[in-house]
């Protein structure tokens, strides 16, 4: 019995090998083109419901297995969100974006360290909202809403010419 449980495992795990990273990277959801009032770039962030209810908030370390998330590159000189992108004019391309995004006044340095020292992967909603910096921070949003999407945070070229064009909204659903 123990050789067919086995047996069943491996065909299951081949199954899911045949499938690409990139594949599932193309169906998350949140990749955006946006500007904001101030310089939010290094600021680590969380969602908010219009009620002020913090509804999400990213976790970039896990206690268990004193890991840091992929998503977060620590250099030399600085800890950075790899899920966003410079563009000309002030934007930045980024993952994980939504409309009730709220930017923090904690450098994701600043987060991860208190996930850390904390041995949490998650920080109190209380703790969050004393280090919201702006509810309201998006001067202009545009949404990829294509499944699977159709830009990806490499395409920063491509997007460049779209802002020199003035074409953000033929290609990506304006938020605000």
């Amino acid at each position: 019995m123990k050789i067919l449980a086995l047996l069943f495992f491996g065909i299951f795990l081949s199954l899911g090998i045949g499938c690409s990273e990139k594949n599932l990277q193309d169906t998350i959801p949140g990749l955006a083109v946006y500007k904001t009032k101030g310089d939010y770039f290094r600021n680590a962030y969380c969602f908010m419901k219009p009620s002020g209810d913090i509804y999400m908030e990213p976790s970039f370390y896990n206690p268990r297995y004193q890991s840091i998330d992929p998503r977060i590159e620590i250099t030399p000189s600085d800890t950075v969100y790899t899920l966003r992108v410079k563009l000309i004019d002030g934007y930045i391309l980024g993952g994980e974006v939504g409309e009730n995004m709220v930017f923090l006044d904690l450098t994701f340095k600043d987060y991860l360290n208190y996930e850390i020292t904390h041995n949490t992967s998650s920080i109190p909603d209380s703790v969050l909202k004393e280090h919201i910096l702006d509810d309201d921070p998006f001067l202009e949003l545009y949404i990829d809403v294509n499944r699977p999407r159709k830009y990806e945070l490499s395409d920063t070229a491509l997007i460049n010419q779209m802002i020199r064009n003035g074409e953000l909204e033929k290609h990506f659903e304006k938020i605000k």
